[in-house]
């Protein structure tokens, strides 16, 4: 059964879910970052930081911010509740870490259209899943690491419009997408191309590159989330329910448009869904 837990939003994305199982997520239009909890109901974990847009947890339980704010956007550390411990993440170039976990980009949009698709010896297009693999194999050169070393967040590349502020223009797939999720190097992730309408699988490598792409769904959309379980679901105008084999066993409604899903609560059964303008639950 799906709960509304919180609602009068404007726009939510960019949660996250620290080693309790606590949500955090980012209200848009007002530069606030929320955290929830079935016991404290909604708080506010950092009134007004420096424009948040995506978040992820690091084993400290310090949330790594990604910000739009600079002409590459800027990532930075906050201890919930504590303003004074903000703290820029420098970007440095990519290198091995023991043990930590690697955020990335749930849903990504790959469609070259930056590009001449056309390959002039043959006179064939590059198709969209030709595109993906190709691109999602490319390790980013230089990355953000959380001060405890835990959490590595790529740098993907930016393009700028407008001022070099918050007030300017940015995209990349870190910026663009309803969320992260979190894997080591080594192990397989699930992730979304929203351009071909497709759910993959991929091997987690350094710089954030992912191979060995494996369709996983005929269907891509906002958000794809692992239930504790191994049963994969996927945001795309409803939640969609998945075996770990891709056959799609059920599928649950919510009243709004599904954004990013994300499982946490005290024992990781709870699927937190995000809409424009809601929060709801389901006990999985």
């Amino acid at each position: 059964m799906v709960r509304k837990l919180e609602d009068g939003f404007y726009s939510i994305a960019g949660a996250a879910v620290d080693a309790k199982g606590k949500l955090y997520f980012v209200e848009h239009n007002t530069h606030r970052i929320y955290g929830w909890t079935a016991g404290e109901g909604l708080s506010v974990a950092a009134d007004a930081p420096v424009d948040p847009v995506n978040l992820a947890v690091d084993r400290s339980g310090n949330l790594m911010v990604l910000s739009s704010d600079g002409a590459a956007g800027t990532v930075y550390s906050i201890k919930p509740g504590d303003p004074d411990s903000i703290a820029v993440i420098p970007l440095t170039p990519i290198a091995k870490h023991s043990n930590a976990a690697v955020a990335l980009p749930g849903n990504f949009w790959v469609n070259g259209e930056f590009k001449d698709q056309i390959d002039p010896r043959t006179y064939q297009f590059t198709t969209l899943g030709e595109m993906f693999t190709r691109d999602m194999a490319v390790p980013k050169p230089r990355e953000y690491v959380s001060p405890d070393g835990s959490l590595v967040l790529p740098a993907y590349r930016t393009v700028q419009q407008g001022p070099p502020n918050h007030l300017g223009w940015r995209f990349s797939d870190a910026l663009d997408t309803y969320g992260f999720v979190k894997a080591k190097v080594g192990e397989r992730v699930f992730v979304s191309n929203g351009s071909e309408a497709r759910t993959y699988s991929g091997l987690v490598g350094a710089g954030g590159s992912l191979t060995d792409l494996k369709p996983f769904a005929n269907r891509g959309g906002e958000s794809v989330a692992v239930g504790p379980d191994g049963r994969v679901y996927l945001a795309n105008g409803q939640v969609f329910v998945h075996d770990a084999d891709g056959r799609e066993t059920g599928r649950i409604d919510v009243p709004e448009r599904p954004l990013q899903l994300i499982f946490g609560g005290p024992n990781g059964c709870t699927l937190f869904i995000l809409t424009h303008h809601a929060l709801y639950a389901v006990e999985t």
